[in-house]
């Protein structure tokens, strides 16, 4: 009879783990959650000491020695074991020649992924070396996001370069003592629900329709995963970290402004709530920027711009932030229950990561320490959201989004980069710019979109049109307020552009010069650019 392993520990899931776990068990097929990184690694590599190294690693932190047990339990618990190990799987495909060798990395990454995890009896880290020649290698480095967030990835793989260092020396490294991911988890467990519930009910007070990104009219859900990368550059990335500091704010928040009011003007509201990944380390846990285990969770940020300056919006969204932050260890799951629109609350997420990996390693790197460099990080994420975005920090602002083309026109997502340009020339030219007159398009372009959306041939020379000449008083005063509703308010531009869109739109369905369109509307914005 096999002995049974020996427990260190048990204590329940986080509340972003139980959500995981939910996902997972709900939908088996879904290869939500798996985190799969890869890198190159150039120069001699010992791989016994690398085996010995990950021992290590298993030892230092218990997260990775944990079990997550669900089946025939009244609550899943996660059970840490005193031992657990990490076998490194290395293959030998040198032999092969350079396209051969990397079909077959590609390949071996898909067949990993197709693998998935069991999160009850498996290892959730998977280890696998390629060796392309003797001074070249490709690591896979696979996990469950259940055991540990982007920001932990960076911890373990420093500590892990280290201890390979130290064993190469014949000695063990002199690494600080870790806390136990324990610790978080008997923190959490502490913290009052109630109080947090009501927090979170009233921040979402009378938020009441859906700010999405603009979908597909017909969502399909056959699409693939795609994304879309562009570079805030240098030079403005400087200027909006100087609005964020005049402000009292972070670059994040200041990002996060600018996307609140692209939702606001897509929806034609002064309102729009989307979801926000945050590290969710408590300040107030001993040494907790250096544990590991799974933090992080997603919070709702509304962005209420009213009649305010974009600077004024900006102080407030960093002192809302402020606020809540004592609350933001809530599960999501809870905070939608608090608003009216349940699971519609937010269709997409945005990752601001302050310390990305690839950071970490290129500081090894330039230290000289080791008889390899490590290049070419890439880490694949799939969430169960159908579009997330990611911000990496640095002399530039690097966006990544990933979103799913069943859901989303791709030409619709590469726009938002040109969008986001444009509000953020507008704001460095004038922080004390009014939200309600900012625009997601010059005005060269928005002349441009209705010039190509309403080129008619006339044979004799018609007397004006409604239409007609709304355009020309577009053209004139793009920036004078056109309407104002319930809600806020649209710009000559910013109606002009709405019905073109839509004009765009029903000329795609076929609808033509003197097509009869039925309009069922109430008197609001949308009657009007349906009109128009």
């Amino acid at each position: 009879m096999p002995q049974q392993p020996e427990i260190q520990d048990i204590y329940p899931l986080s509340f972003m783990q139980e959500g995981m776990l939910f996902h997972s068990l709900y939908d088996e097929q879904s290869r939500a959650y798996f985190e799969q990184a890869s890198f190159t690694i150039h120069g001699q590599l010992d791989l016994e000491r690398f085996q010995k190294s990950m021992d290590a690693v298993f030892d230092r932190y218990d997260i990775f020695r944990t079990a997550f047990i669900y089946k025939n339990v009244a609550k899943p618990r996660q059970v840490v074991l005193k031992q657990r190990h990490c076998h490194v799987h290395v293959e030998d495909i040198s032999h092969l020649n350079e396209k051969d060798k990397e079909h077959c990395t590609e390949a071996f990454k898909e067949q990993d992924k197709s693998k998935g995890f069991d999160l009850q009896t498996d290892v959730l880290m998977r280890i696998s070396i390629l060796k392309w020649a003797p001074d070249h290698y490709v690591c896979i480095w696979s996990h469950h996001h259940i055991l540990m967030d982007g920001w932990c990835l960076g911890i373990v793989i420093k500590d892990f370069l280290h201890i390979y260092q130290a064993l190469g020396k014949g000695q063990f490294p002199d690494l600080p003592p870790v806390q136990p991911y324990g610790t978080y988890i008997k923190w959490l467990m502490q913290q009052d629900r109630e109080e947090a519930a009501e927090y979170w009910k009233k921040r979402l007070q009378h938020f009441e329709k859906a700010s999405p990104l603009p979908k597909r009219t017909n969502q399909m859900s056959d699409g693939t995963l795609q994304q879309i990368t562009f570079t805030i550059p240098e030079k403005e990335t400087s200027e909006l970290q100087k609005i964020a500091a005049a402000c009292g704010a972070t670059l994040n928040t200041v990002f996060q402004a600018l996307w609140g009011i692209m939702l606001q003007k897509f929806n034609r509201r002064d309102d729009a709530v989307f979801g926000s990944v945050i590290s969710g380390r408590p300040s107030e846990l001993k040494d907790v920027e250096n544990m590991v285990g799974l933090f992080i969770n997603t919070i709702p940020i509304r962005v209420q711009s009213d009649f305010l300056s974009f600077s004024d919006l900006v102080s407030g969204m960093q002192k809302d932030m402020t606020e809540a932050e004592a609350y933001s260890y809530f599960p999501l799951y809870d905070i939608q229950a608090q608003s009216a629109l349940k699971q519609e609350l937010i269709d997409h997420i945005i990752v601001f990561e302050n310390t990305p990996t690839q950071q970490e390693i290129e500081e090894l790197n330039q230290a000289g320490s080791f008889d390899f460099s490590v290049k070419d990080f890439e880490m694949e994420e799939v969430t169960n959201y159908r579009c997330s975005v990611k911000v990496i920090p640095g002399r530039t602002l690097y966006v990544r989004i990933h979103f799913h083309t069943g859901a989303y026109q791709p030409n619709m997502m590469s726009e938002i980069k040109d969008y986001l340009q444009h509000m953020i020339s507008d704001v460095i030219s004038d922080p004390s710019l009014p939200v309600s007159k900012m625009t997601l398009l010059d005005e060269d372009k928005t002349r441009k979109i209705v010039s190509q959306n309403n080129r008619t041939v006339s044979v004799s020379p018609e007397s004006p049109t409604l239409h007609g000449l709304f355009e020309r008083q577009a053209a004139v005063t793009p920036e004078r307020m056109a309407i104002r509703f319930s809600g806020g308010s649209l710009t000559y531009a910013e109606l002009d552009l709405y019905a073109s869109r839509l004009a765009a739109h029903l000329a795609a369905r076929g609808v033509t010069n003197e097509s009869i369109v039925g309009v069922l509307s109430e008197r609001s914005p949308d009657m009007l650019i349906a009109v128009l």
